[in-house]
């Protein structure tokens, strides 16, 4: 019987059973903790500590305590949040004071406690993060269940869904989104796999835009900052801005599947909140369209959507006609031709869409 039939998804034992048994999860999490991943790492169950505290996980490496991983479920609520954290501090004191499972082990000096949890979370609660005082020792993980993708969740990340003071605004994807075409991104990724795939200093953005990006001429050529924000912004880069262990593995994808997975995976919120619109009053003008928007969350503005004025919903428009070719129009032009309904597609039949109506192909035939 496998993972998903013995537990619900949102549970957490389902996510401890994924970090347990999932080899590339381990790799994953091995690589945000900015070690290299060569299959010596163990991940193994808890064991009790003082006072009976049971972690979910112990990772070695060398022999070494690398780090102690506390995991939640996507339901969980502020409650539980605050919980985790006191157990991630009891974690840590365990290796302030050298308290161990076995007299034989020893912490690594770059131990860390670990906090996982599903992408969710974020999505579904209004807590601030930066309310809360976390363990020095501590990362914050996210795991996409869609496609068991972690990224550690910056402070900058967090704060752009969990810091929203406006109440008239609110957030429906726990992904941020910067104004790029998918095919931006996806040049970004394969350049960085040809070129540094095995680099392990820091990568100069502005540096690498003016020497190589530009000579590919796309729609935001001069402003490449997004596409890399937007890369590490769901897990696909490291701090050292090259490629992550998960980057590596979306960047196997062909142009067709990397837009299919991103759909999917990532920003299918996004996607649905416009299209359904588009698709019953295809000719509507931007400002319209922000207001039907608005007006299904009760006149609130949508994070990413409708607010920065018509920038976010006009640039949608523009992926949804270039990388995927839901849509035709000219622009600055709200005449609009509908070419298919993406919402009720199979990952297979909208790669099918993509090859045949999207217009980046002079942008990575050549890659």
């Amino acid at each position: 019987m496998g993972i998903e039939e013995r537990y619900d998804k949102k549970s957490e034992k389902y996510l401890q059973s994924l970090v347990l048994n999932d080899k590339n999860i381990h790799k994953y999490i091995i690589d945000n903790l900015g070690l290299k991943y060569d299959g010596s790492e163990k991940f193994e169950k808890g064991k009790k500590y003082l006072n009976n505290l049971i972690p979910d996980f112990k990772i070695t490496k060398n022999n070494e305590i690398i780090a102690l991983v506390e995991c939640k479920g996507a339901n969980i609520n502020v409650t539980d949040y605050v919980r985790g954290l006191g157990q991630l501090a009891q974690y840590e004191s365990f290796w302030k004071k050298n308290i161990k499972e076995k007299e034989t082990e020893t912490y690594s000096q770059n131990f860390k406690t670990i906090y996982l949890y599903p992408s969710e979370v974020i999505k579904n609660n209004d807590f601030k993060k930066e309310d809360f005082i976390f363990p020095e020792t501590t990362i914050c993980l996210e795991i996409n269940l869609n496609n068991n993708f972690i990224r550690e969740l910056s402070n900058e990340q967090i704060s752009k869904f969990t810091n929203i003071k406006d109440k008239n605004k609110i957030k429906i994807c726990e992904y941020y989104y910067r104004d790029n075409r998918l095919y931006e991104l996806y040049i970004l990724l394969i350049f960085l796999k040809k070129n540094f795939n095995t680099y392990d200093k820091f990568i100069n953005r502005t540096e690498i835009e003016l020497k190589y990006l530009r000579k590919y001429k796309t729609v935001n050529n001069r402003n490449w900052r997004n596409a890399w924000i937007s890369l590490s912004g769901m897990g696909f880069l490291t701090k050292k801005n090259n490629l992550s262990e998960v980057g590596k593995a979306i960047s196997n994808k062909s142009y067709y599947e990397f837009c299919s997975t991103i759909f999917f995976d990532y920003y299918r919120p996004y996607f649905k909140e416009i299209f359904n619109i588009i698709k019953q009053i295809p000719n509507i003008s931007l400002q319209n369209l922000m207001k039907e928007i608005r007006k299904i969350h009760d006149d609130r503005d949508v994070l990413f959507v409708t607010d920065s004025d018509s920038r976010y919903v006009s640039s949608w428009l523009n992926m949804f006609r270039d990388d995927f070719g839901f849509i035709d129009f000219l622009p600055r032009n709200a005449s609009r031709n509908i070419n298919y309904d993406p919402l009720s597609l199979t990952k297979e039949k909208l790669i099918e869409n993509i090859k045949k109506y999207n217009k980046a192909e002079n942008f990575i035939k050549n890659l």
